[in-house]
């Protein structure tokens, strides 16, 4: 791991914990607009197709924005679990240490940037073929 300090560990520890934090705040926000929505669309007196498509469509951008947000919150549980093994800081590909502007960038960065890179045009490779 090429984190200098035990200062850099605490920031980053800092960050992922406000990350994490955070993420769960607008979770748990989307999951109460989401039921507060589907309870205001039940109680209606009168609803035509345009309304129900609307409702459809927020519901459907509700779940996609829950999806990434869990998505999220779990690769920062990851980075803290590995902050806590002292694994932390180390591409998960080459095993090089992740540079200090990414971690603070990313804090849950499992990957160097060029590993990174590598990563994900191979995921959009998959997806193309």
């Amino acid at each position: 791991m090429n984190v200098d300090t035990q200062a850099h560990l605490t920031t980053l520890r800092g960050l992922l914990k406000f990350q994490r934090n955070e993420l769960q705040a607008d979770l748990h926000a989307l999951q109460m607009a989401r039921t507060q929505l589907l309870t205001d669309v039940s109680t209606a007196e009168v609803t035509d197709r345009k309304d129900e498509a609307a409702v459809e469509q927020q519901s459907d951008a509700s779940d996609a924005a829950q999806e990434r947000m869990r998505t999220e919150l779990a690769r920062c549980e990851a980075a803290l679990k590995r902050l806590d093994e002292e694994r932390y800081g180390d591409c998960v590909d080459c095993d090089e240490p992740i540079g200090w502007p990414r971690l603070l960038a990313q804090p849950a960065a499992e990957r160097c940037a060029d590993c990174q890179r590598a990563f994900e045009q191979a995921s959009q490779a998959r997806v193309r073929a």
